[in-house]
């Protein structure tokens, strides 16, 4: 199933997901809690979190 972002989106997130390549390597940090802070801050995340949220609020 594609998902399409708005291109200003798009280019955001690649970009957030190079940055958070890059301090993970450059700092030792997890590189699997970087990711999914770039995907969380372009909105996307895992169906375990659709509970943590009401109409589309944050509970």
């Amino acid at each position: 199933m594609q998902h399409f972002l708005p291109d200003d989106a798009y280019s955001r997130l690649l970009a957030d997901l190079a940055g958070a390549f890059i301090a993970a390597t450059s700092t030792g940090a997890d590189l699997r809690d970087k990711l999914a802070e770039a995907l969380a801050g372009a909105d996307v995340l895992p169906e375990a979190c659709r509970g943590d949220f009401v109409e589309g609020v944050a509970a």
